[in-house]
């Protein structure tokens, strides 16, 4: 068959088809090895321990910090993931809160974290704490800030009752660009916030007024592959990185959940380099590879029917005797096949990632197989 009847015939199965008639799916259910989001999440014995400090957390306001520990591939971004849909979902509702999904960049400092942190409370939310700030009693909100310039913009921002002008050039101010007349005219200050800890400063300061303005409620912080900072930095940028993710744990002690990604080996460098740094992540849920036969075939399925689902949700389609993409003694090898490569490297089981970019070959080659019999 030629690359142009390929083509066509792809396009045809797009989406459904005849793949959803023969096969009760839209599209491949299982994920390539270079598909790390919009995966469905396999329910985990750690999601209880996770919702039950989330659920502490949005009760008592106490900050939290959860490190969620795992060898490459095993499903840790699929975890914060999940999180970051659920707590968006669910904390719509309850109002006040914001989830900050961050995958860390081979920056030398903790900058642009906190830059993403300003960003997604916003002028939106600058325009409001105004508007609270004017109506309410500003002096004991403000009083919530240490920082002097902080304090005197926050009061701009009250006087100006939340006046979009003023709040965009505050939450300017906030990401550190380059101070300008505007700024100095409209906010009343005279510095601008240049380095990792003014900001970090700034940052616990804008939490504790909106949260006495009863405006904020909690800040849910998602970390991601923070080992790549080691890959790139030098061993005082690591330092200093570490470092800044210390002090803005230890300047909230209040409104703010993090949870951490990252690998045991990164773990065991960063306590090396920041002993101090370890001590904050003693909150650790580890996910441990897949080791039994009965689990890798109820991921497997749970992949099959999440497909199915939707399936009948987009495209109507209705349970049936569908053929199946991948059979149950396919399955059971390809578990096999990779559980023998594990050993051989000397792992206790097989990660999801190698898993179910396997079982998307095996899915991918009985769709081509379909498309060349119609």
């Amino acid at each position: 068959m030629s690359l142009k009847d390929r083509l066509a015939t792809a396009s045809h199965y797009a989406r459904g088809g005849d793949i959803a008639r023969r096969f009760g799916v839209l599209e491949n259910p299982f994920p390539a090895s270079n598909q790390t989001t919009n995966n469905p999440h396999f329910p985990l014995p750690s999601d209880d321990e996770i919702d039950a400090r989330v659920e502490s957390f949005v009760r008592d306001k106490r900050s939290q910090v959860i490190v969620i520990l795992g060898t490459q591939g095993i499903g840790k971004t699929n975890v914060l993931n999940h999180y970051e849909r659920v707590l968006k979902r669910e904390l719509d509702e309850i109002g006040g809160f914001y989830v900050v999904r961050y995958l860390a960049d081979p920056e030398a400092s903790f900058d642009s974290t906190l830059r993403r942190l300003f960003q997604e409370l916003g002028v939106e939310h600058l325009m409001k704490l105004g508007k609270l700030l004017n109506e309410g009693d500003t002096d004991t909100a403000l009083e919530q800030a240490r920082g002097h310039e902080v304090r005197v913009a926050l009061r701009k921002l009250a006087q100006s009752d939340g006046d979009e002008v003023v709040a965009t050039a505050l939450n300017e101010w906030f990401m550190g660009i380059r101070l300008l007349k505007h700024h100095r005219e409209v906010l009343g200050v005279n510095f601008r916030l240049d380095t990792v800890e003014s900001k970090t400063a700034a940052f616990r300061d804008l939490v504790l007024v909106s949260s006495a303005a009863k405006l904020l409620n909690g800040i849910f912080l998602l970390l991601d592959e923070i080992e790549k900072q080691d890959g790139v930095l030098s061993a005082t940028g690591v330092n200093r990185y570490l470092s800044s993710l210390r002090a803005i744990m230890d300047a909230l002690p209040n409104h703010l959940f993090m949870m951490i990604a990252m690998t045991p080996d990164a773990l065991r460098r960063y306590s090396l380099a920041v002993p101090a740094f370890r001590s904050r992540l003693e909150n650790r849920i580890g996910l441990l590879p897949i080791d039994s036969l009965d689990e890798a075939i109820n991921l497997a399925n749970f992949y099959i029917d999440d497909a199915r689902h939707k399936a009948e949700q987009e495209a109507d389609t209705k349970s049936g005797d569908f053929e199946p993409l991948v059979s149950h003694d396919q399955i059971m090898a390809t578990f096999a096949a990779s559980m023998d490569r594990a050993r051989k490297r000397g792992d206790s089981g097989v990660n999801q990632r190698e898993y179910l970019h396997n079982l998307h070959l095996l899915a991918e080659s009985a769709i081509q197989r379909a498309q060349k019999e119609r």
